[in-house]
């Protein structure tokens, strides 16, 4: 629906089930992505997840990640929360393991920055990413977003606590 020059952004369909829930059941996806407890998903929860997804969802707008060549799914994206009167929205994304590296991240996040201020009408777009994680911070920086501060101790993984970055891309009018 939504089309960069490596990815299509469009809605789930039962063909991504089995890839999703394999990556949310990859670790080394997960510790990257989630700052909940990683615990993993079943067939069931996965579906539940996808179905949540819809037209008619107020506030969180989920995407497919697709490649253009092939049409192979590679993840997830969208706005995971949405403030209308601040015309402020929080992205997250979340790529197979085998498809990181490769651009694919920053097309899908340019993306959905695209839709975020040409359909949402946003005026701010964050993310929250994991200090430790830097392919992410260079994704988000090469995307156009600046750090805003450093969330000190913010995620507690393998035994330890982690800061994050809050970063923000701001629309320029005109």
């Amino acid at each position: 629906m939504y089309e960069g020059t490596l990815v299509r952004l469009r809605a789930f369909d039962n063909g991504d089930l089995m890839p999703a829930l394999r990556i949310s059941n990859d670790y080394a996806v997960m510790r990257s992505a989630s700052g909940g407890i990683l615990y993993p998903a079943t067939v069931d929860d996965q579906a539940r997840a996808m179905n949540q997804q819809t037209n008619y969802t107020s506030g969180e707008y989920q995407f497919a990640i697709e490649t253009l060549t092939d049409r192979k799914f590679i993840g997830q994206c969208g706005f995971t929360g949405i403030s209308w009167k601040n015309r402020r929205g929080e992205i997250a994304i979340m790529l197979d393991r085998d498809a990181q590296g490769k651009g694919y991240g920053t097309d899908a996040v340019q993306c959905l920055c695209r839709f975020g201020f040409e359909e949402l009408n946003l005026h701010k777009i964050k993310a929250v990413v994991f200090a430790f994680n830097q392919a992410a911070v260079r994704c988000y920086e090469k995307c156009g977003f600046v750090k805003e501060g450093v969330l000190q101790d913010e995620v507690y993984r393998e035994g330890k606590y982690h800061d994050a970055i809050q970063m923000a891309l701001i629309r320029t009018e005109g």
